[in-house]
């Protein structure tokens, strides 16, 4: 039995050897087919992960842009305002300009009855007045007048534009501020 034994020990090994390599291949193939189905795992996961990422991405988008269109016509708004303001502030400077002419021709009209009768008097030999003094003070007059219009001015303009400076900011602001909630108002 012995020598039967060895005379079959080549079939024997490689009946052994061939139930090895069988194992090892279906310990392979199932290895293969879990990593595989790990892979598919995986990659649904990412493409899950992906597809909510893209999502988040679009509706982000989408809140950012409705701020920024909401700030684009509040900064329209603040302008057309501002403009009104500016045009407001420019008729009162054009009311202003007007009435200091009119002021100035009752001045000169003033004045040139004032140097009429002093004449007039220097001829009948009266004693004539100096009209320097009202010349100056008509001088100081208009100069002073003219001043206070353009500093007038320059505020009433100033305030517009700074009023429209804090419409402004308040809205940059706020969409920062909504931005950072994550709220689209």
């Amino acid at each position: 039995m012995l020598s039967t034994l060895r005379a079959n020990a080549w079939k024997y090994t490689a009946i052994a050897l061939a139930l090895g390599l069988g194992f090892a291949l279906l310990m392979q193939t199932l290895r293969l087919a879990e990593a595989q189905l790990e892979t598919a795992h995986t990659e649904n996961t990412l493409q899950t992960e992906r597809t909510a990422a893209a999502l988040s991405a679009l509706k982000t988008s989408e809140r950012y842009r409705k701020l920024g269109d909401k700030h684009r016509d509040e900064i329209a708004r603040t302008d057309t305002a501002a403009q009104a303001a500016l045009a407001v502030a420019d008729a009162g400077r054009a009311r202003a300009v007007d009435a200091r002419n009119r002021l100035q021709h009752d001045l000169a009209d003033y004045l040139t009855q004032h140097r009429a009768a002093a004449q007039a008097r220097a001829a009948a030999g009266q004693c004539a007045p100096d009209t320097r003094p009202a010349d100056l003070l008509a001088d100081m007059l208009r100069r002073a007048d003219d001043r206070a219009g353009e500093l007038a001015h320059i505020a009433d303009t100033a305030r517009a534009r700074g009023l429209a400076c804090e419409r402004a900011y308040d809205s940059a602001s706020n969409m920062i501020e909504a931005a950072q909630n994550g709220k689209a108002e």
